[in-house]
């Protein structure tokens, strides 16, 4: 897992943090994961669907603005491990889909989403076959197998694990994410161990799925730390979510 650094731009008045090296490397790729900015979030309980202009909810159609995306895609986050694989372009702005925590895709001009406030963003990439997976990983997730549930439905769609670039984006750090034995026992610690690396653990379930270590990055960014940038389920923002997303640009 080499450590990576975040790159802030802006998309109109949403903070965007990007992974620096991706977006030199993979020409056409839309990759980030939006910051904190005032009167503008994701939470859980706003459905893209029924967003009112003036409410923190107008952060989704804001991201129907990047060039070269016509489609917003995002699902129901339940901390499992289901993934759906996006297929029908024939949705308008923001479709809601079912009951998942990734959503992968052979498709270009759609971004994929997912909403975090502490867990990890994974992004994956296969930038020869042009094919994509975004997922959410908390600590249930993964160790219900999220990572390993998304690899699959990737090399369905004709991925490679020796061909993938994942980046692990901001979240909670080691040494912020202190947790209660049932945590460490589902992520197969052992009882005297309190603290948790989410995105180490998930490296190390990457490289153990195929994909090589050098090719796996991960933010230096700890939401819990880094409260001006990033909202934290840990530090008090319960109701409150950054939008990761992902996608190829398509004429």
């Amino acid at each position: 897992m080499t450590p990576a650094r975040e790159l802030e731009t802006r998309l109109g008045p949403l903070r965007i943090f990007k992974q620096a090296e991706w977006a030199i490397r993979f020409p056409g790729l839309v990759q980030g994961i939006t910051g904190r900015a005032a009167g503008l979030d994701f939470g859980t309980a706003r459905l893209p669907h029924s967003h009112r202009p003036g409410t923190t909810s107008d952060g989704w159609p804001l991201l129907q603005s990047f060039p070269g995306i016509r489609h917003v895609a995002r699902c129901r986050q339940v901390h499992g491990a289901d993934v759906i694989t996006y297929d029908d372009c024939s949705h308008a702005d923001v479709a809601l889909l079912g009951h998942a925590d990734a959503i992968v895709t052979a498709r270009a001009a759609v971004l994929l989403t997912v909403t975090v406030a502490d867990c990890v963003p994974v992004f994956i990439v296969d930038p020869g076959r042009k094919l994509l997976g975004l997922a959410h990983a908390g600590w249930r997730g993964t160790a219900a197998g999220v990572v390993a549930s998304t690899l699959a439905a990737m090399r369905r769609l004709g991925a490679e694990a020796g061909s993938l670039s994942v980046h692990l984006g901001p979240a909670i750090c080691g040494s912020c994410y202190e947790v209660g034995p049932e945590v460490t026992a589902a992520l197969g610690g052992s009882d005297e161990t309190r603290h948790v690396d989410l995105r180490a653990h998930i490296a190390r379930q990457l490289v153990a799925a195929g994909v090589k270590g050098e090719r796996v990055t991960a933010s230096a960014a700890c939401t819990r730390c880094d409260s001006g940038s990033f909202f934290s389920y840990r530090g008090g923002d319960r109701g409150r979510r950054m939008c990761a997303f992902l996608g190829w640009t398509g004429s």
